[in-house]
C-alpha cells in the first residue's frame, strides 16, 4: 500500500532559534498572517523562510490549519505559548523532538530517521542513500525525487548535529535548537549518535512519549515502550539502565504501577490518581506546574 511522503516542506530552511516563539506569536495576533504575503511581513523575514516557520510550526504540532479562519494554536501549542514560548526548558524541546520524529505524514524523512535508520557513525552521503531506500520502500514506490531526498537529510542533519567540541550559544540564531539535545555529533564529514546528557532528559519526557504512542492502552511492555515503534530507544536514544531509572521515578511521583513479578515488566498507568488515564498535555500541565 502506498503512503503519502512529504518531503522538503522546509523550503530548506532548519529551524532556527526564535522561529517557534516567533511564529506563534503572531499567529496568536492574527491567524490569517500566513494568507497574506505568507506572513512574510509580519515575522519580517523572506517569503520562503516564513512558509518555513509555518511548516516547522505545524510539523511539531505547536499549530495548525483551520479551513477559514487559518492558522492557530492547538492544545499543546497553546500550553507552550504560555509555559514555555522561548522554548528554554529541555523538556519542551523534548517534547517538540518527539512531535517531529512521530510526524509520518509532515516530517516523513524525520521519522524515518529515528525509527529505521539504525546507523551509529556515518556520512551524509551514506545517510541519503540509506533513506532513499526507506522511503521508497515507505512510500511503495521508485519514483521521488533525489534532490528533496538530499534537501531533507542536510536539514535534518544540520538541526540535530553539534560540531565536535562546539559548545551551544543561544544567541546564535542561526543555529537549531535541537543541537542541544545531543543525539548527534559531527567530527570531520562523520556523524556519530550519541547518549544525551540525562541532566537535560527530564522523567517527564519518557511519560510524555508513553502518552502520545500508547494512547488509549491499559498497560505497556516496558520492552516494546522501548524498544517498539516509536520507543524510547529510537527516539531518546538514552540507554536501558537509565530508561528504568526514568520509570522508577515516574513510579514514585504516582504517574505509574510497574509489575515486575513473574517476568511480566508491565508498565499501568495509575488509575487511583489518574482514572482516565494522562494524555500528553496533562503530563505537560503537571510537569509546567511544578
Amino acid at each position: 500500500m502506498e503512503k503519502k511522503v512529504k518531503l522538503k516542506g522546509h523550503e530548506t530552511f532548519c529551524l532556527r532559534e526564535g522561529w517557534l516563539q516567533k511564529g506563534m506569536e503572531e499567529v496568536q495576533k492574527n491567524p490569517k498572517v500566513f494568507s497574506v504575503m505568507s506572513g512574510a511581513d509580519a515575522l519580517g523575514v523572506g517569503s520562503n523562510m516564513a512558509k518555513a516557520i509555518r511548516y516547522w510550526l505545524k510539523a511539531s504540532l505547536l499549530a495548525t490549519d483551520k479551513q477559514g479562519i487559518g492558522t492557530l494554536l492547538t492544545e499543546f501549542g497553546e500550553m507552550v505559548y504560555e509555559w514555555d514560548p522561548y522554548v528554554e526548558e529541555p523538556f519542551t524541546l523534548w517534547c517538540l523532538h518527539m512531535n517531529l520524529a512521530c510526524n509520518e505524514e509532515m516530517a516523513t524523512s524525520w521519522y524515518l530517521f529515528f525509527e529505521q535508520c539504525k546507523l551509529e557513525t556515518f556520512t551524509r552521503n551514506e545517510l541519503e542513500l540509506l533513506q532513499k531506500e526507506n522511503l521508497c520502500k515507505y512510500a511503495g514506490t521508485e519514483e521521488l525525487s533525489e534532490r528533496s531526498i538530499k534537501d531533507d537529510c542536510s536539514v535534518l542533519l544540520q538541526m540535530y548535529a553539534r560540531e565536535h567540541f562546539e559548545q551551544n550559544d543561544p544567541e546564535d540564531k542561526k543555529k537549531c535548537p535541537f543541537t542541544r539535545l545531543g543525539l548527534l555529533r559531527k567530527t570531520g564529514q562523520q556523524y556519530k549518535r550519541e547518549r544525551p546528557d540525562l541532566r537535560n532528559v527530564p522523567a517527564e519526557v519518557v511519560l510524555y512519549l508513553i502518552a502520545t504512542v500508547f494512547e488509549g492502552e491499559d498497560a505497556i511492555s516496558m520492552e516494546k515502550c522501548y524498544q517498539g515503534k516509536k520507543g524510547v530507544a529510537s527516539l531518546l536514544g538514552i540507554g536501558v539502565a537509565d530508561y528504568q531509572d526514568c520509570l522508577e521515578e515516574l513510579a514514585k511521583k504516582g504517574y505509574l504501577l510497574l509489575n515486575r513479578t513473574a517476568g511480566l515488566d508491565m508498565i499501568y498507568w495509575n488509575k487511583e490518581q489518574y482514572p482516565d488515564r494522562l494524555t500528553k498535555e496533562q503530563v505537560m500541565k503537571y510537569y509546567y506546574e511544578n
